[in-house]
């Protein structure tokens, strides 16, 4: 049980109230860190952000600091690294091990609840990775042994001990490859109408040139005298 799932219905503060004094305080811890190199780059001058962050850090065990430098969120889904799921899990009491020798082209994690007989085992592997589309990310041709254990502990972590998470549906992992696969997903659909736009928008007339104006020749006037030319046109004239 969570202290979140503990609090009583009742008493003299609420439990929202007492939510609200909570983040009061949590937004002015924020606001003191996220203007510092401490604070990572996406809560960054985001002290309301930063504030959520502390709060639900809170929830799972996490210290302000742990929860800023842990806690990301992707398009509105929050998601902690793998390796911070396995170490809120693991001080609930549960139990989360390597199964063999990690390679970089499989690893098995398993993973135990506490009081429980049965052993939860998951193993990732490069192939499994590329079907689902990890591989998107170049950290797998780097360092493929640590992002396969991170997929393979953090699906463990999740499976094991959901109610110490809170029911944390993500790893940062997966989100960052989500995140690729999206963006470009997004983005096409833009490109797209623009080139439907291009195609069938009317061709701009075209406006033939006025043709140049060409000096025009005086006739001459008659009088009684005959014919008088206006001075400014008069034939041989200067």
């Amino acid at each position: 049980m969570t202290e979140l799932a503990t609090r009583p219905a009742g008493g003299t503060v609420s439990v929202i109230q007492e939510t609200a004094l909570e983040l009061a305080s949590a937004h002015r811890i924020a606001t003191a860190i996220v203007s510092t190199q401490f604070a990572p780059a996406h809560f960054r001058g985001k002290p309301d952000d930063g504030a959520a962050a502390i709060m639900y850090g809170a929830a799972i065990g996490l210290d302000p600091l742990a929860a800023l430098q842990n806690i990301y969120v992707i398009g509105g889904k929050p998601a902690l690294y793998a390796r911070t799921m396995v170490a809120v899990v693991m001080s609930h009491g549960h139990n989360i091990w390597t199964e063999g020798e990690p390679a970089d082209t499989a690893v098995t994690v398993c993973g135990q609840r506490k009081g429980s007989d049965k052993v939860e085992r998951i193993t990732w592997t490069v192939e499994r990775a590329r079907k689902a589309g990890y591989t998107n990310n170049k950290k797998y041709d780097t360092d493929p042994q640590a992002m396969l254990y991170a997929r393979a502990s953090g699906d463990v972590a999740r499976r094991i001990a959901p109610d110490a998470l809170l029911g944390m549906a993500y790893t940062v992992e997966e989100l960052q490859v989500q995140q690729a696969v999206e963006e470009p997903a997004l983005q096409a659909p833009a490109a797209r109408a623009d080139r439907l736009l291009a195609a069938i928008a009317p061709a701009a007339p075209q406006v033939a040139p006025e043709p140049e104006a060409q000096p025009v020749t005086p006739e001459p006037v008659e009088g009684e005298q005959g014919a008088i030319w206006p001075d400014v046109a008069q034939p041989g004239g200067a």
